[in-house]
């Protein structure tokens, strides 16, 4: 899939009008690695959250350059933690 980049929206928003006019609203990232190593016995794509400098790699980018959703499946090995939830998990998890 040459030129997808994966990443996990966020956040949605419109700044406020004293910083000019934008035909889109915005959205907050942190990007993904990018689509290289697939998984033998299951052919998905193995991902990791992008880091940049060792922190997350952020952006903020207008939405019409999001292309389509995508679904995500989180590595948990033999133990599921009890604290994760579908707000943390993508952070927990670990590769």
């Amino acid at each position: 899939l040459p030129g997808v980049q994966l990443a996990q929206v966020r956040v949605i928003f419109n700044l406020p009008d004293h910083f000019g006019s934008y035909p889109h609203p915005l959205a907050y990232i942190k990007w993904f690695t990018a689509l290289q190593q697939c998984d033998l016995v299951s052919s998905l794509y193995i991902i990791t959250h992008s880091t940049r400098n060792h922190c997350c790699n952020v952006a903020v980018i207008s939405i019409d350059h999001i292309i389509c959703p995508c679904h995500l499946l989180v590595w948990c090995g033999r133990e599921i933690g009890k604290d994760w939830t579908t707000d943390s998990v993508l952070e927990k998890a670990t590769s």
